[in-house]
Protein backbone atom coordinates (compact mmCIF):
# COMPACT_ATOMS: atom_id res chain seq x y z
CA UNK A 1 0.00 0.00 0.00
CA UNK A 2 1.31 3.47 -0.62
CA UNK A 3 1.62 6.04 1.64
CA UNK A 4 -0.99 8.34 -0.34
CA UNK A 5 -3.45 5.09 -0.13
CA UNK A 6 -2.75 4.42 3.73
CA UNK A 7 -3.81 7.85 4.35
CA UNK A 8 -6.66 7.91 2.51
CA UNK A 9 -7.33 4.64 4.10
CA UNK A 10 -6.78 6.60 7.62
CA UNK A 11 -9.07 9.17 6.51
CA UNK A 12 -12.30 7.18 5.85
CA UNK A 13 -11.27 5.13 8.90
CA UNK A 14 -11.71 8.57 10.87
CA UNK A 15 -14.55 9.60 8.87
CA UNK A 16 -16.21 6.53 9.82
CA UNK A 17 -15.20 6.63 13.53
CA UNK A 18 -16.50 10.34 13.87
CA UNK A 19 -20.02 9.82 12.76
CA UNK A 20 -19.97 6.09 15.03
CA UNK A 21 -19.19 9.28 18.16
CA UNK A 22 -21.75 11.81 16.83
CA UNK A 23 -24.43 8.87 16.37
CA UNK A 24 -23.94 7.66 19.20
CA UNK A 25 -24.09 10.61 21.94
CA UNK A 26 -26.55 12.03 19.80
CA UNK A 27 -28.21 9.01 20.90
CA UNK A 28 -27.27 9.19 24.43
CA UNK A 29 -28.54 13.15 24.37
CA UNK A 30 -31.95 12.35 22.81
CA UNK A 31 -32.52 9.28 25.56
CA UNK A 32 -31.75 11.87 28.29
CA UNK A 33 -33.96 14.63 26.50
CA UNK A 34 -37.04 12.01 26.45
CA UNK A 35 -36.26 11.07 30.14
CA UNK A 36 -36.72 14.23 31.17
CA UNK A 37 -40.13 14.85 29.07
CA UNK A 38 -39.27 18.73 28.19
CA UNK A 39 -39.91 17.99 24.71
CA UNK A 40 -37.27 19.70 23.00
CA UNK A 41 -34.59 17.85 20.56
CA UNK A 42 -30.60 17.35 20.85
CA UNK A 43 -30.49 20.69 18.04
CA UNK A 44 -32.51 22.74 20.24
CA UNK A 45 -30.98 21.91 23.35
CA UNK A 46 -27.27 22.68 21.67
CA UNK A 47 -28.94 26.57 20.26
CA UNK A 48 -29.99 26.72 24.47
CA UNK A 49 -26.30 25.73 25.30
CA UNK A 50 -24.92 28.26 23.52
CA UNK A 51 -27.31 30.87 24.02
CA UNK A 52 -26.96 30.38 27.75
CA UNK A 53 -23.10 31.79 27.12
CA UNK A 54 -23.67 34.11 24.39
CA UNK A 55 -26.21 36.08 22.32
CA UNK A 56 -25.93 35.71 18.70
CA UNK A 57 -28.08 36.07 15.61
CA UNK A 58 -28.86 33.30 13.58
CA UNK A 59 -26.26 33.76 11.55
CA UNK A 60 -23.90 33.71 14.29
CA UNK A 61 -25.20 30.71 15.50
CA UNK A 62 -25.68 29.03 12.48
CA UNK A 63 -21.48 29.96 11.59
CA UNK A 64 -20.93 28.47 15.65
CA UNK A 65 -22.83 24.98 14.85
CA UNK A 66 -21.98 24.51 11.12
CA UNK A 67 -25.21 24.45 9.89
CA UNK A 68 -27.42 26.79 7.41
CA UNK A 69 -29.39 29.67 8.69
CA UNK A 70 -32.21 28.04 7.06
CA UNK A 71 -31.90 24.54 9.17
CA UNK A 72 -31.45 26.86 12.59
CA UNK A 73 -35.06 29.02 11.52
CA UNK A 74 -37.51 26.28 12.26
CA UNK A 75 -35.50 25.09 15.50
CA UNK A 76 -34.90 28.83 17.04
CA UNK A 77 -39.22 29.51 15.72
CA UNK A 78 -39.91 26.16 18.16
CA UNK A 79 -37.78 27.74 20.67
CA UNK A 80 -39.40 30.97 20.32
CA UNK A 81 -43.15 28.84 20.57
CA UNK A 82 -42.23 27.20 23.79
CA UNK A 83 -40.78 30.67 25.12
CA UNK A 84 -37.18 29.38 25.74
CA UNK A 85 -36.06 31.91 23.41
CA UNK A 86 -36.32 35.29 22.44
CA UNK A 87 -35.90 37.66 19.37
CA UNK A 88 -34.39 41.02 20.32
CA UNK A 89 -33.48 43.97 18.50
CA UNK A 90 -29.96 45.96 18.54
CA UNK A 91 -30.04 49.22 20.05
CA UNK A 92 -26.85 50.01 17.55
CA UNK A 93 -27.97 48.11 14.74
CA UNK A 94 -31.56 47.99 13.53
CA UNK A 95 -30.89 45.14 10.93
CA UNK A 96 -29.48 42.79 13.64
CA UNK A 97 -31.61 40.89 15.58
CA UNK A 98 -29.80 38.55 18.87
CA UNK A 99 -31.01 36.00 20.20
CA UNK A 100 -31.66 35.76 23.89
CA UNK A 101 -32.09 32.60 26.56
CA UNK A 102 -35.38 33.63 28.62
CA UNK A 103 -35.54 32.61 32.11
CA UNK A 104 -37.50 29.39 30.98
CA UNK A 105 -35.26 28.42 28.93
CA UNK A 106 -32.65 28.73 31.55
CA UNK A 107 -34.35 26.69 33.77
CA UNK A 108 -35.45 23.77 31.37
CA UNK A 109 -31.47 24.34 30.77
CA UNK A 110 -30.45 23.45 34.36
CA UNK A 111 -33.31 20.34 34.04
CA UNK A 112 -30.51 18.94 31.24
CA UNK A 113 -27.53 18.31 32.11
CA UNK A 114 -24.54 18.40 29.45
CA UNK A 115 -23.42 13.94 30.68
CA UNK A 116 -24.61 12.13 32.78
CA UNK A 117 -21.96 9.90 35.04
CA UNK A 118 -23.75 6.55 33.34
CA UNK A 119 -23.35 7.93 29.36
CA UNK A 120 -21.22 5.44 27.40
CA UNK A 121 -18.63 8.65 26.57
CA UNK A 122 -17.73 9.73 29.56
CA UNK A 123 -17.53 6.15 31.29
CA UNK A 124 -15.09 5.57 28.43
CA UNK A 125 -13.38 8.40 29.05
CA UNK A 126 -12.79 7.64 32.23
CA UNK A 127 -11.71 4.37 31.78
CA UNK A 128 -8.92 5.90 29.24
CA UNK A 129 -7.44 8.08 31.88
CA UNK A 130 -6.96 11.39 31.45
CA UNK A 131 -3.66 11.44 29.73
CA UNK A 132 -5.07 9.97 26.82
CA UNK A 133 -8.42 11.96 26.90
CA UNK A 134 -6.01 14.94 27.25
CA UNK A 135 -3.89 13.83 23.92
CA UNK A 136 -7.29 12.34 22.04
CA UNK A 137 -8.64 16.45 22.78
CA UNK A 138 -5.37 18.20 21.53
CA UNK A 139 -5.34 15.70 18.11
CA UNK A 140 -8.84 16.72 17.51
CA UNK A 141 -8.81 20.34 17.84
CA UNK A 142 -5.54 20.62 16.38
CA UNK A 143 -7.17 18.67 13.30
CA UNK A 144 -10.45 20.45 13.61
CA UNK A 145 -8.10 23.78 13.25
CA UNK A 146 -6.66 22.41 10.21
CA UNK A 147 -9.78 21.19 8.66
CA UNK A 148 -11.48 24.43 9.10
CA UNK A 149 -8.25 26.91 8.43
CA UNK A 150 -10.63 30.05 9.40
CA UNK A 151 -9.69 31.12 12.18
CA UNK A 152 -12.87 33.35 13.25
CA UNK A 153 -14.55 30.27 13.13
CA UNK A 154 -12.22 28.54 15.03
CA UNK A 155 -12.03 31.32 17.63
CA UNK A 156 -15.34 30.85 18.56
CA UNK A 157 -15.86 27.28 18.73
CA UNK A 158 -12.75 27.08 21.35
CA UNK A 159 -14.73 29.79 22.99
CA UNK A 160 -17.69 27.22 23.09
CA UNK A 161 -15.42 24.89 24.14
CA UNK A 162 -13.61 26.67 26.86
CA UNK A 163 -17.08 27.41 28.06
CA UNK A 164 -18.14 23.93 29.13
CA UNK A 165 -14.60 24.05 31.27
Amino acid sequence: MTKKQQLSATAEEIRILAAILTKESGKEMDRRLNETGLGISGLQHGVLQILSRQDCTNSELSKMMMLTPATLVPVVDALEDKQLVQRGRDTKDRRRTPLTLTTRGREILGRVPLSAKNELLVANLKEMGDKKTQQLIALLRELVQRILADETITDKVQAIIRSYK
